[in-house]
């Protein structure tokens, strides 16, 4: 059990008198429900701007830092840069054209597969039917 002041009135001698926060916490708790004082900070309070520029200031330096030393090492000139990320692009395009090609006709022969199922089950269906007329004319 935790030593609070409501149950340690006498300390053994030789013993600080000290209290420890937990212990002033759970006091405050107990003595504070009636009232509503609120504890801690707001969510609505502002948030301290000069933390987020700072913060924001680095993000910018850093991205000016990366596209310098990208230009400074670069093994080609700006021409031949663009050139070889247009052949890049129309490779992926090529590419992304080919497999929504690929997709079209997959899908279209789940269709036909479908479509040819959904028939002969109608079809089944429509021999049953037919059947189950005869032997109630029949009368079983």
């Amino acid at each position: 059990m935790a030593r609070t002041s409501e149950y340690s009135g006498s300390r053994p001698s030789g013993t600080a008198s000290r209290s420890r926060a937990s212990d002033l916490d759970s006091n405050d708790s107990m003595h504070a429900m009636g009232s509503a004082r609120p504890r801690g900070s707001s969510y609505s309070e502002d948030m301290q701007w000069r933390h987020a520029a700072i913060f924001g200031a680095g993000v910018a330096l850093g991205a000016l830092l990366g596209a310098g030393a990208a230009l400074l090492y670069a093994p080609q000139s700006g021409e031949e840069t663009r050139e070889m990320l247009s052949e890049r692009a129309h490779r992926f395009g090529g590419r992304i054209g080919e497999r929504l090609g690929d997709a079209r006709g997959d899908l279209g022969w789940y269709m036909r597969r479908g479509r040819r199922k959904l028939r002969r089950g109608a079809e089944r269906g429509r021999w049953a039917g037919e059947d189950l007329a005869d032997r109630i004319r029949r009368g079983w």
